[in-house]
């Protein structure tokens, strides 16, 4: 599932970039290099949306990229350089963020006739791997 959210890059005096996101009640990371500051925004972005991804609830609604302000609040301007913040989209594969963050495997113990579990031993069939495609389906989950 890929999430899309509009960014403000700020470049600051001292060194690096603010980033600012005004679909998540403005919070903001920061990165030294530009390179640093995208790659800390999409942690941000799977970060903030991580709960309500995996709660099944609904995003928050995306702002226009168009709608999106650069102006800077007057008790900010003495960190940013003036005329150096540029604003952007922000893609993030949030089924592919909650993979690669959460890694860790959680061993269940489930019951089955002793049949199925014969007939499945027999043919060599991964019961892990089965079980989470399973429910990855029955969760809707595209994979």
């Amino acid at each position: 599932m890929l999430v899309v959210y509009p960014a403000i890059f700020h470049k600051t005096k001292e060194e690096g970039y603010i980033v600012v996101f005004p679909d998540f009640d403005c919070g903001a990371t920061e990165g030294k290099t530009l390179e640093e500051a995208m790659e800390m925004a999409e942690d941000y972005v799977g970060t903030w949306l991580y709960d309500d991804f995996v709660n099944k609830k609904k995003l928050p609604t995306p702002s226009k990229l168009n709608d999106v302000s650069l102006e800077i609040p007057e008790d900010e301007k003495d960190f940013y350089v003036e005329g150096e913040s540029f604003k952007t989209l922000i893609a993030l594969d949030m089924l592919k963020y909650v993979n690669e963050c959460k890694k860790t495997t959680v061993r269940k113990n489930v019951s089955i006739p002793s049949w199925l579990n014969e007939m499945a031993k027999k043919q060599n069939i991964n019961f892990s791997q089965i079980l989470q495609d399973a429910l990855k389906h029955e969760l809707g989950i595209e994979y």
